[in-house]
Protein backbone atom coordinates (compact mmCIF):
# COMPACT_ATOMS: atom_id res chain seq x y z
CA UNK A 1 0.00 0.00 0.00
CA UNK A 2 2.79 2.12 0.77
CA UNK A 3 4.17 1.88 -2.59
CA UNK A 4 0.83 2.93 -4.15
CA UNK A 5 1.32 6.64 -2.82
CA UNK A 6 4.79 7.05 -3.67
CA UNK A 7 5.82 8.77 -0.74
CA UNK A 8 9.60 8.50 0.27
CA UNK A 9 10.57 5.77 2.88
CA UNK A 10 11.28 7.12 6.44
CA UNK A 11 9.71 10.45 5.64
CA UNK A 12 6.57 10.93 7.89
CA UNK A 13 9.91 10.11 10.81
CA UNK A 14 11.81 13.04 9.33
CA UNK A 15 8.60 15.24 9.24
CA UNK A 16 8.58 14.20 12.97
CA UNK A 17 11.52 14.73 14.06
CA UNK A 18 12.00 18.30 11.93
CA UNK A 19 8.19 19.38 13.76
CA UNK A 20 10.03 18.36 16.68
CA UNK A 21 13.05 20.37 16.55
CA UNK A 22 10.72 23.37 15.29
CA UNK A 23 8.96 23.32 18.09
CA UNK A 24 12.25 23.74 19.89
CA UNK A 25 14.05 26.05 18.00
CA UNK A 26 10.76 28.70 18.03
CA UNK A 27 10.06 28.13 21.61
CA UNK A 28 14.10 28.94 22.38
CA UNK A 29 13.69 31.68 19.55
CA UNK A 30 10.85 33.42 20.58
CA UNK A 31 11.93 33.12 24.46
CA UNK A 32 15.73 34.73 23.45
CA UNK A 33 13.76 37.44 20.93
CA UNK A 34 11.61 38.44 24.34
CA UNK A 35 13.98 38.65 26.70
CA UNK A 36 15.97 40.27 24.34
CA UNK A 37 13.01 43.59 23.96
CA UNK A 38 12.65 43.20 27.74
CA UNK A 39 16.49 43.95 28.27
CA UNK A 40 16.03 46.38 25.77
CA UNK A 41 13.46 48.11 27.29
CA UNK A 42 14.59 47.71 31.11
CA UNK A 43 11.26 45.35 32.57
CA UNK A 44 12.85 43.99 35.31
CA UNK A 45 9.54 42.44 37.07
CA UNK A 46 9.98 38.57 36.88
CA UNK A 47 5.97 38.10 36.53
CA UNK A 48 6.05 40.23 33.75
CA UNK A 49 8.97 39.12 31.90
CA UNK A 50 7.75 35.78 32.59
CA UNK A 51 4.45 36.66 31.00
CA UNK A 52 5.64 38.17 28.02
CA UNK A 53 7.91 34.89 27.32
CA UNK A 54 5.24 32.97 27.45
CA UNK A 55 3.09 35.06 24.79
CA UNK A 56 6.18 35.22 22.41
CA UNK A 57 6.51 31.76 22.56
CA UNK A 58 3.04 30.75 21.94
CA UNK A 59 3.35 33.37 19.06
CA UNK A 60 6.52 32.04 17.91
CA UNK A 61 5.15 28.04 17.24
CA UNK A 62 2.63 29.27 14.50
CA UNK A 63 6.01 30.41 13.24
CA UNK A 64 7.67 27.22 13.35
CA UNK A 65 5.37 24.54 11.72
CA UNK A 66 4.97 27.07 8.91
CA UNK A 67 8.57 26.89 7.86
CA UNK A 68 8.87 23.24 8.81
CA UNK A 69 5.56 22.81 6.17
CA UNK A 70 6.77 25.08 4.00
CA UNK A 71 10.21 22.94 3.38
CA UNK A 72 8.54 19.84 3.18
CA UNK A 73 5.90 21.02 0.99
CA UNK A 74 8.93 22.17 -1.38
CA UNK A 75 10.12 18.99 -1.16
CA UNK A 76 7.97 17.02 -2.01
CA UNK A 77 6.71 19.67 -4.86
CA UNK A 78 10.45 18.59 -6.19
CA UNK A 79 10.31 15.16 -5.88
CA UNK A 80 6.53 14.57 -7.92
CA UNK A 81 8.44 16.82 -10.29
CA UNK A 82 11.19 14.76 -10.89
CA UNK A 83 8.87 11.48 -11.22
CA UNK A 84 6.75 12.68 -13.00
CA UNK A 85 7.36 11.80 -16.99
CA UNK A 86 7.94 14.49 -19.77
CA UNK A 87 5.94 14.51 -23.17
Amino acid sequence: MTADRGGRPGSRVLLGVALFAGILASMCGGALLADFALDLLGVASTPVRLGVKVIAMAVALPAGFYLVERAFLGRSRRTTSRKTPGP
